[in-house]
């Protein structure tokens, strides 16, 4: 090892403006894969899940046997001002009309319950095709009446400073590409256009995901600069010396090149060894500069060290290098192996995380290696040779008093270490027991931009209806035709359809199910316009008049119903091979991960039968999955960390 760092020390002082040749050509090279640099993903991507798990192969199903209605995007349009009135309505009622006429939106819209506001409401109410006639003393009657008046109160309220809230919903079916995504970004842009008494907004997934990559990539210039400033008055303070804070400068500025380049040479866009950037990897470039800094400072210091004791330049940087080469290794190679440790996490982006830093650990510590002790050779050789080399001052002579007070604290340390070590230990059990039964959330509000738009939204929100909603998706796996099946079904209907028994997480009752579709056809309510098919009704009257459903019976209802209603292919698939797919859809708070939590355990306490027939998912489901998924093996990676800087240690000591 001796030799090696003996022949790197003599290559960087012998051929100084090769290395920088060298770090250059380095530097274009790498600096070529930020273009190959894909979007960055949001913190509920099912990239980010675990692929293995239930929640994946469950939106896989879902995808694949209900694309018309299984994985749907919610957009929430909240209307600021007094919506109930003539004015207000008309205002509502034609932004949804232009949101419905536009051709990239209506296609997809949903099958069923696409759009639903208090227009629709009030209309139904009154029968009416649309509101240009209808009277304030008519909407303020239609609000009030016993059936509505729950409904209305679910879509209208008050934010915080008395202002008048309303929204409508629009349900688009996620074609898991830029299609959805364009239509959500569409409705935005109509939303904040519109002109008429009530300010309207949009939240959705791919406004929450605009916002969200917007901060975390456009706000990260601004973070890097201000790191990088108060990085150069700390240097310029303790190194005192303008050519050594312009090297550790260019040092820092190269090792967030190579590493922002690497990760785009390493990611889908090139090699495909990792996957996009993420919000984990976007804090790589932070970390780096501060272990840039570290190595820096080393190297200058045991440089002036070596230069303080008279020997000429080019001996000071060999010797120097020969002197810190080794302990920075031993620190970078164990924390390369710590991040690393990454790799065996089931969440893909905290093992893309491991990856991008430990290169970035193990390049940044390179650059220093070589940049600073060649940039010394160049700039102290030439005043050594014109005999203007001025005399080194110390680092730890950098702020006066310092190194008195560093010496006081060695010697007591020294001669009486059992108070410091009782110190220490006293910290480490309070920190512990503060560490005890310490829950890990997540949540997307932690990582937008305070004053941002949707957070404003989402707290309007909160205090108008109780929060922004989405949709939660339940998939099942059972036989349609069982007696089990659709008493479960009735069961869940009747749970969530009261506001009394209805789940803390749930926002309202079920929207998709094909137990609803079959009281729909078989229930005679006496409107003119109901769905009621009496041969329909008989069948299923004959085919529960035993304890038990005639699954033969119940067959023919279902076929039947097939040809009557195009709804049900969106919330059953009859498999008549094997057991049936059936989806059950329900809103649910955005953001809310205590209720994401409850979703899964909930049903399936509210479902009889086997557990894994059911599973859940939504945003926030997807959101709390990664979050646990990840601190779930926390444990396990810090031992093997811990094994592996042992190890490290044990053979370098």
């Amino acid at each position: 090892m001796s030799d090696i760092l003996g022949k790197l020390s003599r290559l960087v002082t012998a051929r100084p403006w090769v290395t920088i040749g060298v770090l250059l050509i380095i530097t274009v090279i790498l600096a070529a894969g930020a273009d190959r640099r894909v979007p960055i993903v949001d913190g509920t991507d099912l990239a980010l899940l675990p692929q293995d798990g239930p929640i994946v192969e469950a939106i896989g199903e879902i995808n694949d046997h209900f694309e018309a209605s299984g994985d749907v995007r919610l957009v929430t349009l909240v209307f600021r001002g007094a919506a109930l009135t003539p004015e207000g309505l008309s205002q509502m009622s034609g932004l949804l009309g232009g949101i419905a006429a536009e051709p990239d939106i209506a296609m997809l819209l949903t099958p069923t319950d696409a759009i639903f506001s208090p227009v629709h409401l009030i209309q139904a109410a009154l029968g009416a095709e649309n509101l240009d006639a209808v009277s304030q003393a008519e909407i303020d009657a239609v609000s009030a009446a016993p059936e509505i008046a729950p409904v209305m109160g679910a879509l209208t309220g008050t934010d915080v400073d008395g202002t008048a809230v309303a929204i409508a919903t629009v349900r688009l079916r996620n074609t898991q590409d830029e299609r959805v995504a364009d239509a959500e970004r569409r409705i935005a842009e109509m939303a904040t256009s519109d002109e008429g008494p009530l300010q309207v907004s949009s939240v959705s997934p791919i406004v929450v995901e605009d916002e969200y990559k917007q901060a975390t990539e456009d706000g990260m210039a601004p973070l890097i600069g201000v790191a990088l400033l108060l990085i150069a008055v700390l240097i310029l303070l303790f190194l005192r010396t303008l050519s050594d804070l312009v090297l550790a400068l260019v040092g820092l500025l190269l090792s967030i090149i190579w590493v922002v380049g690497l990760e785009g040479w390493l990611g889908p866009g090139a090699l495909g060894v990792v996957g996009p950037p993420n919000a984990l990897t976007a804090l790589v470039p932070i970390i780096i500069i501060g272990l840039t800094v570290d190595y820096a400072i080393q190297v200058v210091s045991n440089y002036r060290e070596q230069r303080a004791t008279g020997v000429p330049v080019i001996e000071a940087v060999r010797s120097g290098m020969r002197h810190v080469v080794i302990p920075l290794m031993l620190a970078a190679v164990t924390t390369m192996v710590s991040l690393l440790a990454n790799l065996f996490s089931p969440v893909e982006i905290v093992g893309d995380f491991g990856v991008v830093a430990a290169f970035g650990v193990g390049m940044s510590l390179f650059v220093m290696l070589t940049l600073v002790p060649a940039g010394r050779a160049i700039i102290d050789g030439r005043r050594e040779a014109k005999g203007t080399l001025p005399p080194q001052r110390l680092i730890a002579q950098a702020i006066p008093g310092v190194a008195r007070a560093a010496e006081l604290l060695g010697a007591n340390v020294a001669l009486r270490p059992a108070p410091f070590l009782l110190v220490v230990l006293a910290v480490t059990i309070g920190f512990g027991v503060a560490a005890t039964d310490l829950e890990s959330e997540f949540s997307i509000r932690d990582i937008l931009p305070r004053g941002g738009t949707v957070l404003e939204d989402w707290d309007t929100l909160d205090a108008a209806i109780g929060g922004p909603a989405e949709v939660t998706s339940v998939l099942i796996k059972a036989e349609a035709t069982e007696t089990r099946t659709l008493l479960n079904l009735r069961d869940l209907a009747a749970v969530f359809e009261d506001d009394s028994s209805r789940p803390g997480f749930a926002a309202g009752p079920l929207q998709t199910s094909y137990e609803l579709i079959v009281r729909d056809w078989i229930t005679d309510s006496g409107e003119p316009s109901d769905n009621y098919d009496p041969e329909l009704a008989a069948t299923f009257r004959e085919a529960s008049a035993g304890l038990e459903l005639d699954p033969a019976l119940m067959q023919q209802i279902l076929n039947r119903l097939e040809s009557l209603e195009p709804a049900l292919s969106h919330a059953l698939v009859n498999n008549p091979n094997g057991l049936d797919t059936i989806l059950v859809q329900f809103p649910t708070m955005s953001g809310d991960s205590i209720g994401a939590r409850q979703v899964q355990p909930e049903l399936e306490a509210l479902w009889v039968g086997t557990d894994d027939a059911i599973t859940a998912t939504s945003e926030g489901i997807i959101g709390v999955t990664i979050t646990d998924s990840i601190t779930d093996r926390q444990t396990e990676a810090i031992s093997i960390t811990i094994a592996a800087a042992l190890a490290i240690l044990a053979i370098f000591f």
